[in-house]
């Protein structure tokens, strides 16, 4: 955490599964000056197609993005977004030693974080994940609070996007003049905004938080570990 030598602050974003609207994401993010973790499937078809209330989500060619994600972090997933508490030790190792993998060859460098397909995990889980070299996984277990967490293989995030505490908690975390580190972990799926027609929700957001002295805007391993 070489951040808190300079900042007591610090505001992450993490978002999953590697879909068409991450581009708009990613352009949102880089006009604003913000850093986010990208969890990618490499095992999934980039020409599958699902709905979100109503609007169509496509997966990303992930053999076409290291350049949409340059300067963002990717991490792992899980190879084919699979449920890790239902699995065998040998679709569990290939569920993550195989992401991790893959993601490497096709970006570059060894991803060292994770956010659990489902919000499912389990001892087992996250034993695997230590082994790998895994130092942080995110759960959806929010828990509306900045403050610092031990368990990383465990983490808690503040909140979904579409929290409706979120912009009382980003006034709070605007006005916190703290005197030990503090942070703003968001969470969520791009393609969301496309499903709640709510993209003005995240530009609000981002022209709130961004552009401030006293906050360090890093991905999640720059503010995590």
């Amino acid at each position: 955490m070489e951040w808190t030598k300079q900042y007591a602050k610090a505001l992450t974003f993490s978002y999953d599964d590697g879909n068409e609207a991450d581009v708009r994401l990613v352009s949102l993010l880089n006009a604003y000056g913000m850093k986010c973790t990208f969890n990618l499937n490499s095992g999934l078809n980039s020409t599958d197609v699902w709905q979100y209330r109503g609007a169509d989500v496509r997966r990303l060619d992930l053999t076409q993005c290291r350049a949409l994600y340059a300067g963002h972090e990717i991490a792992v997933h899980g190879s084919r977004h699979l449920s890790l508490t239902a699995l065998t030790p040998e679709e569990l190792d290939a569920e993550l030693t195989g992401d991790q993998k893959r993601l490497t060859e096709l970006f570059g460098t060894v991803p060292v974080g994770m956010a659990y397909a489902y919000g499912a995990y389990h001892d087992a889980a996250v034993e695997k994940l230590y082994s790998i070299g895994i130092r942080y996984a995110r759960t959806v277990e929010e828990n509306h609070s900045f403050a610092l967490q031990t368990d990383l293989l465990r983490f808690r995030p503040t909140c979904h996007h579409d929290d409706p505490q979120l912009f009382a908690l980003a006034e709070q975390f605007l006005a916190m003049e703290p005197d030990k580190p503090q942070i703003f972990y968001i969470w969520g799926h791009s393609y969301e905004f496309d499903g709640n027609g709510n993209w003005d929700r995240l530009e609000r957001l981002l022209d709130m938080l961004a552009g401030k002295p006293d906050i360090y805007y890093g991905t999640n391993a720059a503010v995590l570990l």
